[in-house]
């Protein structure tokens, strides 16, 4: 893979992760009750915990990227 293409897919991923970041700290603010979740929110939590549980959701770090291919 030429490196303009890895570093377009690292861009890419790092927007993810920032993505998911938020997730995170959404679900853990919920989770430790400070708001209740809204109705949408409460089924994106179930959804993301059900596919983190089968092993659906998997995230590696950034710097693995590159060794992998």
């Amino acid at each position: 893979m030429p490196s303009s293409e890895l570093e377009e897919v690292v861009k890419e991923i790092r927007a993810l992760r920032e993505k998911v970041d938020r997730v995170e700290e959404i679900v853990e603010e919920r989770l430790i009750g400070l708001e209740e979740p809204m109705e949408d929110e409460a089924k994106a939590i179930e959804s993301y915990l059900e596919a983190k549980k089968r092993g659906d959701l998997q995230l590696i770090p950034l710097e693995d990227v590159g060794e992998k291919t």
